[in-house]
């Protein structure tokens, strides 16, 4: 039997280069040189928030950092405010020294009614009730105690009528002073008051004046000895009679 001619079925091989048209497909391929452009802008972007991350972790630790600083701060102004609460607990020498400034230290023991007296300073020269003018008349308290105590402040006085009304006499406004009695000692303290003297006057006839030591609540009663009649005043904001507190007796 005669031969088949064969013919080859081989092609030639050939380098298909990128962006080359071939008889079934077209090869696109990115060019090498902006490949490697790609992959070093991709590594230096990467670079820049690597670095950006650890600035921002610096930045965070510092601002930690100064909080614990002011909370410090803030520690040592309380320790200094709480020094300055201890030291303030020196208000019982600031009393004492007050005392001692009146005529020696201040007792601790507080002068209650039960070892007071009371009594007229001036009962025989007294105020004259016919004076139209500001007069004083002055109240002594003696300690009739075995101890010495100490006073401070404004007594309560309250003005009574024979008929039963009653009149709480306001304070001046003198700074009180701590003051000592010895056993038997005294102190005084100033009744400040208008007389009146014209018959069209509103008038107030004390009887008695009920005095309370200062920070007690037990009375002291006396009887009023000038006779005549106060001006009335009782519900006046600024009167003319008022009481003023105690002090030593000169």
């Amino acid at each position: 039997m005669p031969r088949r001619s064969r013919r080859s079925t081989t092609r030639n091989s050939r380098l298909v280069f990128p962006g080359e048209r071939t008889a079934s497909r077209t090869v696109l391929r990115p060019p090498l040189e902006d490949s490697m452009s790609r992959t070093t802008a991709l590594r230096r972007t990467r670079t820049v928030v690597v670095a950006s991350l650890v600035a921002a972790a610096a930045f965070s630790l510092t601002a930690c950092g100064g909080g614990e600083s002011g909370n410090d701060a803030k520690g040592s102004s309380s320790s200094a405010a709480e020094k300055g609460a201890t030291g303030g607990g020196s208000g019982e020498d600031a009393d004492a020294r007050a005392g001692s400034a009146s005529g020696g230290s201040a007792s601790k023991s507080r002068c209650d009614s039960g070892q007071l007296e009371a009594a007229w300073a001036n009962f025989e020269g007294g105020p004259d009730m016919e004076y139209e003018g500001r007069q004083t008349a002055r109240v002594v308290l003696t300690n009739t105690g075995s101890s010495d105590c100490t006073m401070t402040g404004f007594p309560g006085v309250q003005l009574q009528t024979a008929g039963g009304d009653a009149w709480d006499l306001r304070r001046n406004n003198d700074k009180p002073k701590t003051v000592r009695l010895d056993a038997g000692g005294k102190v005084g303290f100033d009744l400040t008051f208008l007389a009146s003297t014209r018959d069209d006057d509103q008038k107030f006839a004390p009887d008695r004046v009920v005095i309370t030591p200062p920070n007690e609540e037990k009375n002291i009663s006396l009887e009023w000895p000038y006779g005549g009649a106060l001006l009335d005043q009782s519900g006046a904001t600024r009167p003319g009679t008022f009481v003023g507190p105690v002090n030593t007796v000169e």
